[in-house]
């Protein structure tokens, strides 16, 4: 009693037609044709090697294209010729495998029988092994996932051919009865005709005269198929039949019968069988022809297991090198993105860098240019004013002009002045300001005290310090403005300050003063608009 695999076969080949047609050419969907044909019943045992190649080649290939559907179809036929050269541990290795890729993707019918076909399998396996507590499981398992009748049906007919080999008829009897009680909602007449044959032996074991009854049904419904091979397993099952009640004749008849399906077929193995049923019930004749079938069979499975054996190393051999490669291009691929971004962090750093020293080297040139006139040229205009004041001839516009100068001077040193970043540089800017505020202008300023100025750094700062510095000047000497408002903003790690006033506007042209904020804030990679008509005020708008 052996699982047909008829409705497996079908399965595959609508797949192949509507999986693979999208993703492969022709000719591969061809080949992949013609080679999962080659495990069908009857086919010769010496195609099986070169199938086994073809479908390791075409998993590799699908794997690298991350093409799951591809690589379970491969893992399926791959199982199969596992099983049937006497790879029991490699099948149910590569049914797991199989399984393991399925649980990655969605579920779909496509899915749950691929899914039922590796527990199936799995099943043959370990009834193959003997172990039948592991084989009742996963028919189970293919029996829970059953979408149809018929998928029932073939699953009670595996779970009673073990219960068939652990000598437990009467369960195994009990197992087809439900199957029997499926046949009005199954088409698949072949399957039908299996269960019967299948019932007709349990039965014969249990001694119940009507077993034969059931051999005669099974063979009518396969002789009105057009699927000769399966005439073989009725013929066996009646000449065994036959045997046992002594009737030696319909037994030779049968067994004939049964050789003359045989010997239409590529396939030693059903040859040898067949021959063998001839030998039992007494045909002494085709001994002969049994040893060389045997010997031949043998032949070729050995040949078969050394090819199997040879390209599993080979295929074993191209995995290892084609992960070895793939490790090798992260690696690289790692290290380039490494070198990368610490190429990037560095010129960030390096621009950084720049940035900040060119900001220290004008902060330093602008402080040592204020001690130098603070030093040289307010106190020699200071003491130019100081003698000239003795001389009480002297004009007294001189020394107006002269006491400006000296202001103008003074300013100018104050302008660039060391600042002091330390904790209280929010002090710092206010007093700053105020500086501007006289009894012509009005200074107000809001949220200054509430930006975390300790966390910001002194370069910007010294830029924030400056550029409000030049604006005010601005202010001072052209807008004739009389109220100028400065509002201080933080969000996250930005300042935003918004300065306006009300004087009498421009038109803006980048130059001096302007030029030297928006060149300053742009160092620090901050930004500065400006608004303004005449008229109608300015605005200024800083982001550092």
């Amino acid at each position: 009693m052996k699982s047909f695999k008829k409705s497996f076969l079908f399965f595959l080949f609508i797949s192949v037609l509507l999986v693979f047609k999208s993703g492969f050419g022709q000719q591969s969907v061809d080949s992949l044709t013609y080679y999962t044909k080659s495990i069908e019943v009857g086919q010769s045992e010496q195609s099986l090697p070169k199938a086994y190649r073809f479908f390791s080649k075409h998993f590799a290939i699908a794997k690298a294209n991350d093409d799951v559907r591809a690589m379970v179809y491969d893992l399926c036929i791959l199982a199969e010729l596992d099983f049937k050269i006497g790879f029991y541990d490699a099948s149910e290795a590569t049914c797991v495998k199989g399984l393991a890729l399925l649980d990655t993707q969605e579920i779909s019918a496509y899915n749950s029988w691929f899914r039922k076909f590796f527990y199936n399998q799995l099943g043959q396996v370990y009834k193959e092994k003997q172990l039948y507590n592991q084989a009742f499981k996963k028919y189970y398992k293919a029996l829970a996932l059953a979408n149809s009748s018929l998928d029932s049906l073939v699953a009670y007919n595996n779970i009673a051919i073990v219960l068939k080999h652990q000598n437990q008829f009467k369960e195994a009897e009990n197992t087809l009865e439900k199957a029997v009680g499926l046949f009005v909602r199954v088409d698949d007449s072949l399957e039908i005709a299996r269960v019967l044959d299948n019932l007709g032996v349990i039965k014969h074991q249990l001694k119940k005269t009507e077993s034969f009854t059931y051999f005669k049904k099974a063979l009518d419904i396969r002789k009105r198929s057009e699927n000769v091979f399966s005439l073989y397993p009725s013929y066996k099952s009646l000449a065994t039949y036959y045997l046992s009640i002594n009737d030696s004749a319909q037994a030779t008849k049968l067994a004939l019968k049964a050789y003359n399906v045989a010997a239409l077929t590529n396939s030693l193995t059903y040859k040898l069988d067949a021959t063998k049923l001839r030998l039992r019930v007494g045909d002494y004749g085709i001994a002969n022809e049994y040893m060389h079938l045997n010997d031949s069979l043998e032949d070729i499975k050995r040949s078969s297991q050394n090819k199997f054996a040879l390209l599993k190393y080979n295929v074993s051999k191209s995995e290892l090198q084609s992960e070895k490669e793939k490790n090798e291009k992260q690696v690289f691929q790692f290290i380039a993105v490494l070198v990368f971004v610490l190429g990037l962090s560095l010129f960030f750093i390096m621009k950084t860098k720049n940035t900040k020293d060119k900001l220290q080297q004008v902060y330093i040139t602008e402080t040592r240019i204020s001690k130098k006139v603070h030093d040289e040229v307010a106190n020699d205009v200071y003491q130019i004013m100081t003698k000239l004041q003795d001389k009480s001839r002297i004009n007294e516009t001189v020394l107006d002009d002269l006491e400006h100068i000296y202001n103008k001077t003074r300013d100018i040193s104050k302008e660039n002045s060391t600042i002091d970043f330390g904790l209280y540089f929010d002090e710092l800017l206010s007093d700053l300001l105020l500086t501007y505020k006289s009894a012509t202008v009005n200074v107000i300023t809001r949220g200054v005290s509430a930006v975390r100025w300790q966390s910001v750094s002194e370069e910007k700062k010294m830029t924030a310090y400056r550029v409000l510095q030049e604006l005010m000047t601005n202010m001072k000497k052209h807008s004739q403005a009389s109220l100028v408002l400065l509002i201080f903003n933080q969000k996250d790690k930005k300042i935003e300050i918004n300065y306006s006033d009300n004087g009498v506007g421009c038109k803006i042209k980048k130059q001096n003063g302007l030029q030297n904020a928006e060149n300053r804030i742009q160092t620090i990679n901050g930004t500065i608009t400006f608004e303004s008509e005449e008229n109608n005020g300015f605005k200024a708008k800083i982001i550092i």
